[in-house]
């Protein structure tokens, strides 16, 4: 059994999202709510709200809103308002912590309707959180006067690094130039092929925070054309 880490508590196995949802949730009972992250416009409390919705996008109403991406952050601001309390927030994280609720298949559906929200439901898969957690982590820690980077296992940070490499071109496919992420244990990602390239180095983590939209809290060496 691998050990892993993503803070102070030691997992057995390779449960890396659970890992990382621990790490989550400590940190956000730690800030409490009301208090700033990286994210502009969102306190602690907001940013809750989103890890939940994005977890659970059943408690989003789309009907009276132009984009999917409109009615989620309305959802958001109104969750995050409703959780402003200390007795709310607290709430909140406990949902978290909790992982993501189960969705049952709408009644009166047909057979074949019923197996395929069994096998495709509306939910992200956990690989796809395992940065979420890892980045909105930093979010509340980082938004701190006093902070430090976290001390990652090898093994997590190889499960931060092989997430990213899976996602990296989604998250640079609008960049100006070309862009390549390069670990400091040598290894590298294209995220995005160009005749000018941009070269980032650093830590796993600290490229994920790059590549996730906090390039200037990201701990990382840039190399720029």
């Amino acid at each position: 059994m691998t050990k892993i880490s993503a803070g102070s508590t030691s997992y057995d196995g390779d449960d890396f999202v659970a890992a990382s949802r621990d790490a989550l949730v400590a940190a956000l009972y730690a800030a409490g709510p009301n208090e700033p992250t990286l994210v502009e416009e969102w306190q602690t409390q907001h940013l809750a709200a989103s890890v939940f919705l994005k977890e659970n996008p059943q408690h989003v109403t789309e009907r009276g809103f132009g984009s999917k991406s409109a009615a989620r952050q309305a959802a958001i601001t109104k969750l995050g308002e409703e959780s402003s309390s200390r007795k709310a927030f607290y709430n909140l994280v406990r949902k978290i912590a909790d992982g993501p609720e189960e969705q049952p298949a709408p009644p009166r559906q047909s057979v074949f309707s019923r197996l395929r929200h069994a096998v495709s439901p509306r939910k992200p898969q956990a690989d796809s959180m395992l940065l979420h957690f890892f980045v909105h982590t930093e979010d509340i820690r980082r938004a701190q006067n006093r902070w430090a980077p976290r001390r990652l296992t090898d093994a997590y940070a190889d499960a931060l690094f092989e997430q990213l490499r899976e996602q990296a071109r989604s998250y640079y496919a609008h960049a100006k130039t070309g862009y390549v992420l390069i670990r400091t244990n040598g290894e590298r990602i294209v995220a995005k092929r160009g005749t000018a390239q941009t070269f980032v180095t650093g830590p796993a983590g600290e490229l994920v925070l790059h590549a996730l939209g906090r390039p200037d809290h990201a701990l990382v060496l840039i190399d720029r054309p």
